[in-house]
């Protein structure tokens, strides 16, 4: 089961960190363990916001103790996304951990941690990009994200991040690439760059790729009302350009998209014309965050619903 041993996977099905281990589950075709409850495979989440430390919040616990105990009696534990960090040797740092035998122990588990990645899973498709990536993937497919990728940053290095990914699947026949969103928030505007040579450069990229590739499409432009946490701020600013300046941009963009012919992941066009402050609220993640609520993902259809003949039968 995906397990968030150091770090409780939320149970708000919104939450951007539940959506991470949802993908995890769904390409593992496991469950959540919310509760930290002993299993004999244990897949180790981090957290999306996992920075290498180990922030425990309310200090060491009886809660945090037993969950760490039934770590410990785990057959088998897969480290997700990452090598395993030193979570014993952490644990004996801390003053309220008095314990150092057990913390040796926590870490000679540890230490027979495996890493998995997503591209370990070696399926026939990879969708790759930035912290939004996940919610752009099909059923089935690999996702690999890095926080703060931009478009342009992969233009600047010929898209070596992606490369060297793909090289790492022996059986991929086609990719989803996520880029876009950061550049939008707070680079475009600020840069004064042409957001059209960008997608065009993105989409030579992507035809000299010998398998098919799609293009996520950046989301409609956030509320400007809503509180966004420090890590998503840049040169201390939430975004850069007004509403109706970046409105323009994606504008840019998706005629560009349309007229080169990229072959777009986008969710309902409806989404555009939502007032802002409503999209916050039904769309998004409930927290202050710039992520799409996991219960709108590609995986679920954008959030629409379909009606089935069945649904009339008796």
């Amino acid at each position: 089961m995906i397990t968030g041993t150091f770090n409780k996977i939320p149970r708000k099905k919104n939450s951007h960190g539940y959506g991470w281990a949802r993908t995890w589950a769904e390409n593992l075709m496991t469950t959540i363990n919310h509760d930290g409850l002993p299993v004999e495979i244990l897949y180790l989440d981090h957290g999306v916001n996992f920075g290498g430390g180990l922030n425990l919040f309310g200090g060491f616990t009886d809660e945090l103790k037993k969950r760490i105990d039934n770590f410990l009696l785990a057959d088998k534990v897969y480290s997700l996304d990452m090598p395993m960090p030193r979570y014993g040797d952490m644990l004996a740092k801390r003053k309220d951990v008095e314990d150092k035998e057990w913390c040796a122990r926590v870490q000679a588990k540890c230490d027979t941690a495996q890493t998995l990645l997503s591209t370990d899973l070696n399926t026939s498709w990879l969708t790759i990009g930035d912290s939004h990536t996940a919610a752009f993937a099909p059923h089935d497919s690999m996702v690999i994200k890095t926080d703060g990728l931009t478009l342009n940053g992969q233009i600047q290095s010929n898209f070596q991040y992606v490369r060297d990914h793909m090289a790492k699947c022996s059986n991929l026949q086609g990719i989803t690439l996520s880029f876009g969103n950061i550049d939008v928030r707070h680079h475009i505007c600020r840069l004064g760059v042409d957001p059209r040579d960008m997608w065009i450069k993105l989409k030579k990229f992507g035809d000299s790729l010998p398998i098919p590739v799609e293009y996520s499409v950046p989301w409609p432009i956030e509320f400007e009302g809503r509180r966004l946490p420090k890590t998503g701020y840049y040169k201390n600013q939430p975004f850069w350009g007004t509403h109706f300046e970046r409105s323009q941009v994606l504008e840019r963009i998706l005629e560009t998209m349309d007229m080169i012919s990229m072959n777009k992941v986008m969710y309902p066009q409806e989404w555009l014309k939502i007032d802002p402050e409503d999209f916050a609220k039904r769309k998004m993640e409930s927290t202050s965050s710039v992520h799409i609520s996991p219960q709108v993902y590609r995986r679920k259809e954008f959030g629409e619903e379909h009606v089935l003949l069945t649904d009339f039968m008796v």
